[in-house]
């Protein structure tokens, strides 16, 4: 994508009709794909079938009933390309080749999770950096060029720049955000904190595709308070607002506790994100990492019961069908194990070394000096953290 070529519009839900329409030209280019990967008609038609079958799983429901369009490509997980794409075509392959028992290519992986920097600006309840914030920055631009190098030759089509707060090195960023989209859709993980208007439209000229922003409440008291700056709310807001003028898809990050799971701060929240126009909204279960280790955070039954009502209701009730898309891994997690370990991704922190995820910290290896096919093969072995079935 030239700077010269960058669309900008803001994106929005799709259902009903148009929602129909693109569930059939997606199975049509999944098909047509799968055709050609596969060669022959027969197999072809059991390994598209693997493939939906899977993607039913995973979501816990039949049918995509709704998308989020961004600059002409529709998009219904966080975590996947962008249709029709390039990268998205690269996905499926990717998922034709997971079809094939005791295949360890890399193309497999979905995305990666990758700090750029430890430094961050605010002091949130829950940073799973905690121990690590606002250490001296270990990677150099040389070191994150030559980490997204590696993973872009494993075929990687997704990635998101973290930390700490990625804006802290807004030029950087820029410069990988710039180098990975000609075959990566990229996103950031950001609490918002600073993302002017300019800044957005700078990062979409570099090929940004969407950011993911952290609101933890609906009232903005209880969010500044949760985040430990009483301004974070209002660069939340403001880092939306931008976000969408530039022609990013924009995902709120709630981290569901056990004080705001009820029916009424969900749909509350759901209403704020409708009203601010994003398109997804991702639910993360507190988990004992970084400022969590050791406290008593973990959700009960009732509240993993009520998220996951709410999760499935907002796929088959009219009243969500315009609300934004939720996005619930530890539903996904509880239905077929965990995703990270080098299973969908893995994650690499602010000093290059990868770990099976954000939240489970234990070096494999480094990124800049070690083969990322062998840290894969120790993620894999070694796991991640599990949840019971028990918990459904």
């Amino acid at each position: 994508m030239s700077k010269a070529s960058v669309s900008v519009s803001k994106s929005k839900i799709i259902h009903g009709v148009l929602a129909k329409w693109i569930n059939f030209r997606l199975v049509i280019s999944i098909l047509h794909l799968t055709m050609i990967h596969c060669k022959h008609p027969l197999k072809a038609i059991k390994n598209w079938r693997k493939i939906t079958e899977r993607r039913k799983k995973v979501r816990g429901f039949n049918k995509i009933n709704r998308y989020v369009k961004s600059n002409g490509r529709y998009f219904w997980a966080e975590q996947i390309p962008g249709f029709p794409s390039k990268q998205f075509n690269e996905f499926i392959i990717g998922e034709l080749v997971r079809c094939k028992p005791g295949d360890g290519s890399h193309s497999q992986l979905t995305t990666v999770v990758f700090s750029i920097t430890g430094r961050c600006g605010l002091k949130c309840l829950h940073c799973f950096e905690w121990n690590y914030l606002n250490d001296k920055e270990h990677l150099t631009m040389e070191a994150l060029q030559a980490i997204l190098e590696k993973l872009g030759d494993t075929g990687l089509t997704h990635i998101q720049f973290g930390g700490g707060e990625p804006l802290a090195r807004f030029n950087d960023l820029l410069t990988l955000v710039e180098k990975a989209q000609s075959s990566m859709d990229g996103w950031i993980l950001t609490s918002g904190f600073g993302l002017t208007k300019e800044k957005a439209m700078r990062l979409r000229r570099a090929g940004l595709t969407g950011a993911n922003i952290s609101l933890d409440h609906w009232q903005p008291d209880a969010h500044n308070a949760f985040r430990n700056h009483q301004k974070s709310y209002h660069w939340v807001n403001q880092a939306v607002k931008n976000c969408l003028e530039a022609g990013i898809i924009v995902s709120l990050a709630l981290c569901a506790t056990r004080e705001f799971v009820t029916k009424d701060n969900l749909n509350r929240y759901l209403d704020l994100a409708k009203k601010w126009g994003v398109g997804f909204v991702r639910i993360l279960e507190p988990l004992n990492a970084g400022r969590f280790k050791d406290k008593d955070i973990k959700l009960g039954k009732p509240h993993l019961e009520l998220l996951k009502n709410v999760y499935l209701a907002s796929y088959s009730e009219k009243r969500y069908r315009d609300h934004p898309i939720i996005m619930y891994p530890g539903f996904t997690q509880r239905q077929l194990g965990c995703m990270g370990a080098g299973n969908r991704y893995f994650y690499i922190d602010s000093k290059g070394d990868i770990h099976a995820c954000p939240f489970c910290h234990g070096a494999v290896g480094n990124a800049i000096h070690d083969s990322l096919d062998d840290a894969i093969g120790k993620l894999k072995a070694k796991g991640c953290h599990s949840f019971s079935l028990s918990n459904i």
